[in-house]
C-alpha cells in the first residue's frame, strides 16, 4: 500500500480535510508518496512528485458527458451482456465499482445499481464526485440511481436482505489496461488499488447469490476467472463479458 496523505488546497478547508483524514485514517499534511486533495472544486488524487492534475471523479463532462448523450440500450454491450430490457428494473449489483463509469452508464440507461467499493480512498473519491453531480439538475437524476456502498463485496454479498438478480464484475489485473483512462490516471489507480487477489473467490460468491445471471469483464485474451467456464461470451476488441446465466 503507497503512503498517502490528506492535504487541503487552501486554508479554509482544511477543517473538511482534516476530518476526511480522521474518517480514512489518514495522516495530514505530511510526506507522503500520494496527496489526497480537497480543493473547492473536488477531492482529487495525485502522485507527489507529479505535478500533473488530480485524478477526480467527473460525471458532468468530458468522455462520461458524451457517452450519456449517446447511449442506447441497443448498442451498448455493457446492457446486453447484463440482459437488460427497458420494462423492468432488476437488483443489480456492481461489486467491483472502481470509479463508477459503468455504474454510470447504467445509471443513465435508466437502472438502478448498488455499487460496492472495497478500497476507502476510491470510495472517497467516487462519493464526491455523486455527491458534486446530484447539485446538477441535468445529472442528478441518474446519480440519484446510484447506491455506493464501501465495504468488502464478499462480506457484503452473503448479508444482502434480498438476493441480487445481475451481479458484475470487472476485478483489477496486473495485465489489465483501460484504454478509457488516462495511462497516469490507470497507474494512480492501479498503485492505489493493487490487484484483485480475490477475484475467484468474490465470483463463486456472486453465483451463489445472483438469480439471473453473473457477468464478469474480461481482458479480450484472458483465462476464464476461477476457470470457470462461462454460459456464453460477448467479445470486443479489448475486452470481453463472461456471461454466467443461473
Amino acid at each position: 500500500m503507497h503512503h498517502i496523505a490528506v492535504f487541503a488546497a487552501t486554508s479554509d478547508l482544511e477543517p473538511a480535510a482534516r476530518a476526511l483524514a480522521e474518517q480514512l485514517h489518514l495522516p495530514f499534511a505530511e510526506q507522503a508518496n500520494y496527496q489526497l486533495l480537497l480543493t473547492a472544486d473536488y477531492l482529487g488524487l495525485r502522485k507527489t512528485a507529479e505535478k500533473s492534475l488530480p485524478l477526480f471523479i467527473d460525471f458532468l463532462s468530458g468522455k462520461l458527458a458524451y457517452r450519456r448523450q449517446h447511449l442506447s440500450i441497443r448498442r451498448e454491450a455493457l446492457a446486453r451482456a447484463l440482459g437488460l430490457k427497458m420494462n423492468r428494473n432488476p437488483l443489480i449489483v456492481d461489486a467491483t465499482a472502481g470509479l463508477a463509469q459503468d455504474g454510470f452508464v447504467l445509471a443513465a440507461l435508466g437502472f438502478d445499481i448498488q455499487l460496492i467499493e472495497r478500497s476507502p480512498i476510491v470510495y472517497a473519491l467516487v462519493n464526491d464526485g455523486i455527491q458534486r453531480a446530484l447539485k446538477n439538475p441535468d445529472i442528478n437524476p441518474i446519480v440519484s440511481r446510484m447506491h455506493l456502498i464501501q465495504g468488502n463485496a464478499i462480506t457484503l454479498l452473503k448479508e444482502m436482505t434480498t438476493q441480487p438478480d445481475i451481479v458484475y464484475l470487472d476485478p483489477m489485473f496486473p495485465e489489465r489496461k483501460k484504454t478509457a483512462l488516462a495511462k497516469i490516471a490507470m497507474r494512480i489507480f492501479h498503485d492505489i488499488v493493487g490487484d484483485d487477489e480475490d477475484a475467484d473467490s468474490l465470483l463463486e460468491t456472486a453465483l451463489a447469490c445472483a438469480t439471473e445471471r453473473v457477468v464478469v469483464k474480461r481482458p479480450r485474451l484472458a483465462a476464464e476467472l476461477a476457470g470457470l467456464k462461462p454460459s456464453y461470451s460477448l467479445s470486443g476488441s479489448s475486452s470481453r463479458f463472461d456471461i454466467y446465466i443461473r
